[in-house]
């Protein structure tokens, strides 16, 4: 969704962008060390801010929760979850400021893709895992995985979505004021709205 949206809004500045696929953590390393220009979906938070420079207005807002194998536990808040708590999730993917400051007290089962994420709750291998509901989502219905033993809780964070810049390229400020305009005008023309329902039409929030 964020590709769809980043290239309609740069495209109304007169940009034009590439992609390209790797594993989200990579994507992070290679756009940290000035490799690429920008990585997609990143939340800005605390160690965010500190390795990358964002636009301001932020592509949309995305829920992550807490999903279990057969029967959801009464968290709502990772600050509830127990130490010593199996915790599967995504290398890379931010789930907020609180689940940074808890993270250590939890084993953490990282992997690179949504599949080995599934994979492993489905067959009862962690405690629980965290999940952005709209991307497991995709990957249930699109990509054929079955997982009717997984449960969802509690929401664990909503987040702002953003492309995050290199901070060592110096066009990566006109670039990012060059996405912020861009959005705007596709906010003002409609085309934004329309998008978003095109791409996701359960969606109802907006930044």
């Amino acid at each position: 969704m964020s590709e769809q949206l980043v290239k309609a809004a740069f495209a109304t500045q007169g940009y034009q962008i590439t992609t390209v696929v790797v594993p989200y953590a990579r994507a992070l390393y290679f756009t940290s060390q000035g490799d690429t220009d920008a990585c997609w979906n990143v939340t800005r938070q605390q160690n965010t801010e500190r390795d990358f420079r964002f636009h301001n207005t932020a592509l949309f807002s995305a829920d992550s929760s807490f999903y279990y194998y057969l029967q959801p536990k009464p968290y709502v808040s990772v600050a509830q979850i127990p130490d010593g708590a199996v915790v599967g999730v995504i290398l890379g993917y931010e789930y907020g400021d609180l689940y940074e400051q808890h993270k250590h007290r939890f084993k953490r089962v990282e992997v690179s893709t949504h599949a080995q994420l599934i994979g492993l709750l489905n067959t009862n291998k962690l405690d629980l895992a965290i999940f952005f509901d709209d991307v497991l989502h995709y990957y249930l219905q699109h990509e054929g995985i079955k997982a009717q033993n997984i449960q969802r809780g509690q929401l664990n964070y909503t987040s702002e979505i953003y492309l995050a810049f290199t901070k060592d390229n110096p066009q990566s400020i006109r670039r990012a004021e060059a996405l912020d305009a861009g959005i705007m005008q596709l906010k003002k023309s409609g085309e934004y709205q329309r998008l978003l329902n095109r791409i996701r039409p359960s969606f109802t929030k907006t930044p």
